[in-house]
């Protein structure tokens, strides 16, 4: 059976997409708990899920094996479908219902390696990077990154304390976490230093690419 991705609804488009990365990622496939923890379901709304996503030809269960999901085809697609995430809430998912603002079909070849989502950047700190305000920034998801990659990570707004989505150089300094701007200007956009158990800081992933909207594909 033939199927389109673009036109799955939105939630079974986000349990595709958390299947091909998690494969990605691990080159094995997720179980049906390990889905549901991925999107902050239950493990029967995962399995409905993925019922509702057999039927419609984009995936194939192997009956009776734990891991036993398996891809409509390992071809590459021609385009990417990505949500746009908005706010996130502290201590769920990222691909959490509510945190997705919109899908968006892409470029594959404009990201490396792979992202999972895309975000959308606010603010200069990252100029010398190439990255503007309005760029809509690709992760993919790696919750231990190397020291002096570029992240994405959730950190507390020093005003409110809500958290907040931000892409910074990540560097570890005597135990700390350090954040740090890739800005000409330091004392405009100083290093952020963080205890590791400070509440509200969470890195969730890998800077993979990005997108102007108006000039990308």
């Amino acid at each position: 059976m033939n199927f389109d991705p673009t036109q799955l609804p939105p939630r079974q488009a986000a349990v595709l997409q958390f299947v091909q990365g998690y494969f990605g990622r691990h080159t094995a496939m997720p179980t049906v708990r390990e889905l549901a923890q991925g999107l902050g379901c239950s493990v029967r709304a995962a399995a409905e899920l993925i019922e509702k996503l057999v039927q419609r030809g984009a995936l194939h269960k192997v009956a009776g094996v734990s891991r036993g999901l398996r891809l409509a085809t390992a071809a590459a697609p021609s385009r990417l479908r990505l949500p746009l995430i908005g706010r996130i809430a502290a201590g769920q998912p990222v691909m959490a219902g509510d945190h997705v603002e919109e899908w968006l079909d892409v470029d594959p070849d404009l990201f490396r390696p792979r992202p999972d989502w895309l975000f959308r950047v606010q603010g200069w700190s990252m100029k010398n990077l190439g990255v503007l305000p309005g760029d809509l920034v690709g992760v993919r998801e790696n919750p231990d990154p190397p020291p002096g990659a570029v992240v994405a990570a959730l950190v507390p707004d020093p005003q409110t304390g809500d958290a907040r989505l931000t892409l910074k150089r990540y560097a570890r300094r005597a135990g700390r976490v350090v954040l740090v701007s890739e800005h000409d200007d330091q004392l405009a956009y100083p290093p952020q230093v963080y205890d590791p158990g400070t509440a509200g800081l969470r890195l969730i992933g890998v800077y993979a690419g990005l997108i102007r909207p108006g000039t990308g594909p």
